[in-house]
């Protein structure tokens, strides 16, 4: 009998950085939807423990220094400007910077959800928080509100954009 040839697969290589482990249950929650395990992308998720967006960004360069990501993006908060450096730094390591608008992660999902959105991320906390199904660091938490088809109908460009990432569309 003939050896078979091993077969191999090119995966594309993704790391997702939230800001925090909210972002993180988030992020989570769309990558159950959306992607498949046979579609030739490895996603790789993960969290930064807040801070500054300098923080985040240093720390995602950190983590992200010794391995070979094809592409690397941070879902960052919009509430504390980034300074030019800092995207400079970004963009020199490859990373892209997703924004959570308006304000954070919760003014983000109140907007999909069509619903008012309060002037301060904590506010925007206070809203979003009680209407989820557990603790907002799980990602079952966003099941009920942020099922698929409400995710697919939505037209925020941040979610639009996580959908793609996360799917099964990943090109090199």
């Amino acid at each position: 009998m003939a050896k078979r040839k091993p077969r191999t697969v090119n995966k594309t290589t993704l790391l997702v950085m939230g800001e925090g482990e909210h972002d993180k249950a988030f992020l989570s929650h769309m990558k159950g939807i959306y992607h498949e395990r046979r579609s030739g992308s490895k996603i790789t998720l993960d969290f930064s423990s807040g801070g500054s967006p300098h923080d985040i960004i240093k720390d995602t360069v950190k983590k992200s220094r010794h391995v070979g990501y094809d592409k690397k993006f941070i879902l960052m908060d919009s509430d504390v400007p980034v300074n030019q450096q800092d995207i400079k730094a970004a963009k020199n390591s490859g990373i892209t910077i997703l924004y959570s608008k308006p304000l954070c992660l919760e003014g983000m999902l109140l907007s999909v959800l069509g619903q008012n959105t309060p002037h301060t991320a904590q506010k925007c906390k206070s809203a979003l928080h009680p209407q989820l199904s557990d603790n907002p660091a799980l990602s079952k938490s966003y099941d009920p509100l942020f099922a698929k088809p409400v995710l697919d109908e939505t037209n925020h460009a941040t979610v639009a954009m996580l959908r793609s990432l996360l799917g099964n569309k990943q090109k090199k």
